[in-house]
């Protein structure tokens, strides 16, 4: 494609400020590669809202985020380590409780959530309770760490 647009520039007789439109599919796919590699902040929100299905406060900071790449059914793993208010994390275990998540087990591990929870150690917080929520081909996870505000959430399915 930006070979044709080039070749046509050329033609023309366009100068060649002209030549860096023939760079623009580059852009435009290397846009999308990138969002698909590092999501944005807004993903690990609708994440959040998936496992808990209640809006992330808009206060929360998101301290730490990876994600898996896709497979080519769509699946993936979302693991993000989220700094909340001390109401909002006496609040989420109520809540969780209410939707099915059992506390203190730990069903579904990931290399993400594995190094997300060893990044927690190293800042000496560690996790003091947890909630799993297996729903058909998914694994939901929310585990609050001993700094009461932060907590982690992995989103895993398969």
């Amino acid at each position: 494609m930006s070979f044709l647009i080039n070749r046509y520039i050329k033609k023309k007789g366009y100068n060649s400020k002209w030549k860096l439109l023939s760079l623009t599919p580059f852009f435009i796919v290397g846009y999308f590669i990138y969002i698909g590699i590092y999501p944005s902040d807004e993903f690990y929100r609708e994440d959040f809202k998936e496992v808990t299905t209640i809006e992330l406060p808009r206060y929360s900071k998101i301290k730490y985020k990876t994600a898996s790449i896709p497979d080519h059914f769509g699946d993936y793993t979302s693991v993000s380590t989220i700094e909340v208010s001390k109401y909002f994390y006496k609040k989420l275990p109520i809540i969780l409780k209410s939707k099915g998540f059992k506390k203190d087990i730990k069903e579904i591990s990931s290399r993400e959530l594995d190094k997300a929870i060893k990044l927690s150690k190293d800042n000496n917080q560690v996790i003091i309770s947890e909630y799993n929520l297996l729903e058909d081909s998914k694994s939901f996870y929310v585990g609050f760490l001993s700094d009461e505000r932060t907590i982690i959430v992995q989103r895993l399915s398969w």
